[in-house]
């Protein structure tokens, strides 16, 4: 899907290179704001940071200023709905201008007429003291090639944070108080939370935290606490694999270059079992091929993440195809241009220091059996996720803060049926909680669901205040599935 490819190129830009309109300002409390335009567009806004205290409870030591920008309202209301992204670890800022120009989640576009669009970098992230994290460095693809968090290059920037953070600080219940003291001081009365994957975690436990604050929330890929999935998904990784099978064999183009999809991919996933794959693969720094070990934790979790947008998972039966000849080179440039992207699109410390505290903690034993058993994931995303924050060591949440959301607030649910990370059932098992809200499903869909027949439901929903009445069926069959790749050109 060209939105979703949309959002990681400009995180891989903008990431890099900061917005000199919102470039964080010297640390000092409450709100510094000034006019500003964003995007080619140049739509009308305002760009700053909140200084909070790193230490929530004791009120006192370091400050961290997080960035913000508000897309103003063409016809001011003193309503606005906040873009929260996902990660944990995506800016919300890095964004601001390809939604300012209505090429990613158009509804907004519409909704600004009226609303103001509020993004706010959370602690840790984007331009909020960000951590200084580099795992995936382009000069030594050996290393991320190994591992997902290659120890030497965490334990060092573990060590090297401990100098300007605690990272210990840096989670979703601080998160939110952080964002709700933002709209207190911008003085609306409540927000629309707008959230994708890991928004909706921090949508949801502000609707717990700060219910009155609230006037309604579209969730898009639920992950909710207490049904909180096994980090990597590995269950909806198979489900998205076992579809995209599916999608093959019914596909004429598909079918007649890999008849064999299914088989040759387990033949691949068996290979790993003897230990790590030497790959060749192009090295980004000296544009030179070397050859590198790519183990069976890497592979994995990199065939996931393409798996998230069927377009580029359109190009896995071709790879996985060459692959199953010895021909690694495909393979190779799928790990490392996934792990590249994902390395610029996600701050691993914060991504680390938020699911070490709010998610590893909850993880069941039982359920990673289950998980080893059934998907070609196994457990290995999780035992990686662990080790590493074994590394990391940050203070977990208490146990209530796995309880589930219970809310009557106004809810908008959408899932995609082929997401590889927040598949639908997870939605499914917190909606009993939500007593307001309202599931759509978006047949063949990935974990990014803009359509124009999403798009005009979101509308709908944010001036209606309620889902009652909406016809969320009619989206259900609204998704083209993008062409099969038969090589890797334009890939």
């Amino acid at each position: 899907m060209r939105a979703f490819r949309c959002i990681l190129t400009a995180l891989l830009v903008l990431a890099v290179v900061p917005s000199a309109a919102v470039r964080a300002e010297s640390e000092s409390l409450g709100l510094h704001l000034a006019p500003c335009s964003q995007g080619r567009s140049k739509v009308p806004a305002e760009c700053g940071t909140f200084g909070v205290y790193e230490d929530r409870v004791a009120r006192s030591g370091r400050i961290i200023s997080l960035r913000l920008v508000i897309l103003k309202a063409k016809h001011p209301t003193h309503h606005a709905i906040a873009f929260i992204p996902g990660g944990p670890g995506q800016s919300a800022v890095s964004l601001v201008p390809i939604i300012a120009d209505g090429l990613f989640a158009k509804s907004l576009s519409a909704l600004r007429d009226r609303y103001d669009i509020l993004f706010v970098d959370s602690r840790g992230m984007g331009g909020s003291h960000a951590f200084d994290c580099n795992l995936v460095p382009a000069a030594h693809p050996g290393s991320y090639f190994r591992q997902l968090w290659p120890d030497a290059l965490l334990s060092a920037c573990r060590v090297n944070t401990a100098a300007r953070s605690n990272p210990s600080l840096y989670n979703t219940n601080n998160a939110v108080d952080d964002f709700d003291d933002v709209r207190a001081a911008l003085g609306y009365p409540k927000l629309v939370l707008g959230g994708g994957s890991y928004g909706t975690f921090f949508a949801l436990v502000d609707i717990r935290r700060h219910p009155e604050h609230v006037e309604s929330a579209i969730l898009n890929g639920v992950v909710a606490p207490h049904f909180v999935p096994l980090p990597g998904s590995p269950d909806g990784a198979q489900t998205a694999l076992n579809d995209l099978i599916a999608k093959c064999r019914r596909d004429a183009v598909c079918n007649a270059h890999f008849p064999a999809f299914a088989q040759h991919f387990d033949v691949l996933v068996q290979r790993f079992d003897h230990g790590p794959i030497l790959v060749r693969v192009k090295n980004e720094a000296t544009k030179r091929f070397e050859t590198v070990p790519l183990s069976k934790e890497v592979f994995v979790d990199r065939l996931r993440n393409t798996l998230y947008d069927p377009q580029n998972a359109a190009s896995i039966p071709y790879v996985v195809e060459r692959a199953y000849h010895a021909d690694y080179v495909p393979l190779g440039d799928l790990v490392n241009g996934m792990s590249l992207l994902m390395s610029k699109a996600v701050n691993y410390g914060a991504f680390l220091s938020y699911t070490c505290a709010d998610e590893i903690p909850f993880v069941s034993e039982e359920a990673l059996k289950a998980a080893a058993n059934h998907s070609f994931a196994g457990d290995l995303r999780v035992r990686a996720q662990q080790h590493a924050c074994s590394i990391w060591n940050v203070r977990p949440m208490p146990p209530n803060f796995n309880d589930p959301v219970r809310s009557d607030v106004p809810i908008l649910i959408v899932t995609g049926s082929d997401d590889p990370t927040t598949p639908p059932h997870y939605a499914s098992e917190a909606l009993p909680y939500l007593r307001n809200a309202k599931q759509v499903l978006v047949r063949g869909a990935g974990h990014t669901t803009e359509i124009p027949c999403t798009e005009r439901l979101i509308e709908q929903f944010v001036r209606a205040g309620s889902a009652k009445g909406l016809d969320v069926s009619r989206c259900d069959a609204a998704f083209k599935t993008p062409p099969f790749a038969t090589s890797m050109a334009g890939q």
